[in-house]
């Protein structure tokens, strides 16, 4: 990449409604089925998929970055990546079961054995076929998988551009169509285009100076594809829908401009700061509120819920989350240095066009996060409470 078409990437007040979006509505997903009122799975899951396709954008210009300092490309992020996930699910989990907490509020506690507990903290969960401990917990071992292959995505854009993504997503649902006759074990597969869907909008050029839709376009498309997998659900389409919605939003989010409202920009920023915590915390938050509670009064257990829901994400942020990614970026430094030239492609393999001025990304997005949602699993009967999750 050239000086002259090197995007900032220090704030994208886009991407955090999008990544505040996903997380809410995770959180009130969970939190109807919590208070019995019963939404169609589907929404939950959307959620899960907008943080999906967040993570794998973000990521992008993470990986971006890192080419820039000419350090140890695959290990730097590996290593920031390790940092990022693993610290504050462990600590949850580990929690969860030194304390014996339910599952989720409407999922009572089951003891897990040792190579559950292990699968948890590890997440190897869906590979391994153990229950998780928490519902949230079911799509973090799949990001963590995509992890695996997001830098050499990244290498390959570089290299063949928005059609070398394009080809790689066909490739993507060629597998996940043959995935289910393949193995069970790696379902991993069947998101594998809604992660890509991300990367194919960082190299159609988000950030990048052009003409832009109003922002009011941003948050109707989201709309939009929420219909699309509402509609695929109602037909049994669900796996064609997801692809297509996150398509849907991969290849718009370059298009639109940004986020103008300074309160509503400050309230995404906050929320998408927090989002982690907030999917990892939010079912005992819930728990706590209306089921250990339950006999309290209405005004006691809301307000147990807003201190709950707000105050164990900042908590675990700036006593957990924060300080292992700084860890993680200090030991990412201290690798040895080598030279990032052999993945820069020259002029003619970098098709974005030459901005005036790049519009801004924020470097808190290399987070990710998290996830809730419905997730359709074979090994559950259609009574069984959904699995939900939050990015």
């Amino acid at each position: 990449m050239t000086r002259a078409d090197k995007r900032t990437t220090s704030c994208s007040p886009n991407l955090d409604f999008l990544r505040a979006s996903a997380v809410l509505i995770v959180y009130f997903f969970h939190l109807f089925i919590t208070t019995n009122t019963r939404l169609p799975d589907y929404l939950g899951q959307f959620g899960v998929l907008l943080f999906f396709v967040h993570t794998s954008l973000v990521l992008m210009f993470s990986l971006e970055r890192i080419e820039a300092t000419e350090g140890s490309f695959f290990l730097t992020f590996y290593l920031r990546r390790l940092f990022r996930i693993y610290p504050l699910s462990i600590f949850c989990v580990s929690v969860i079961v030194l304390f014996q907490l339910p599952r989720a509020p409407w999922w009572p506690w089951s003891n897990p054995d040792l190579s559950t507990i292990l699968a948890n903290l590890f997440l190897y969960t869906e590979f391994m076929y153990k229950p998780v401990v928490t519902s949230v917990l079911w799509s973090l071992p799949y990001e963590v998988a995509m992890y695996i292959v997001l830098p050499f995505l990244y290498l390959a854009g570089k290299a063949y551009g928005v059609r070398g993504i394009f080809v790689l997503w066909c490739v993507a649902v060629v597998g996940a169509i043959a995935q289910p006759y393949v193995s069970s074990r790696l379902g991993v597969a069947q998101y594998a285009p809604c992660f890509i869907a991300g990367v194919a909008s960082y190299f159609l050029g988000f950030g990048m100076q052009r003409f832009r839709l109003p922002f009011i376009g941003w948050p109707l498309t989201l709309l939009i594809a929420g219909a699309i997998l509402g509609y695929g659900n109602h037909s049994e389409h669900e796996i064609t829908a997801q692809w297509a919605l996150c398509v849907l939003i991969g290849v718009t989010a370059p298009f639109f401009a940004e986020l103008q409202l300074p309160a509503m920009r400050k309230a995404c920023a906050l929320i998408a700061r927090y989002s982690y915590g907030i999917y990892l915390t939010h079912l005992h938050a819930q728990w706590t509120a209306f089921v250990l509670l339950k006999d309290s009064p209405s005004a006691v257990r809301y307000s147990v819920l807003v201190v709950l829901s707000v105050g164990l994400p900042v908590a675990l942020y700036h006593l957990i989350e924060a300080p292992m990614v700084r860890m993680g970026a200090r030991l990412a430094q201290r690798l040895p240095r080598t030279s990032a030239q052999s993945s820069k492609p020259t002029p003619a393999q970098r098709p974005f066009p030459i901005p005036t001025s790049a519009a801004p990304h924020s470097t808190q997005h290399a987070a990710a996060r998290p996830r809730a949602a419905h997730a359709p699993d074979h090994r559950h009967s259609q009574t069984t409470p959904a699995r939900v999750s939050a990015s």
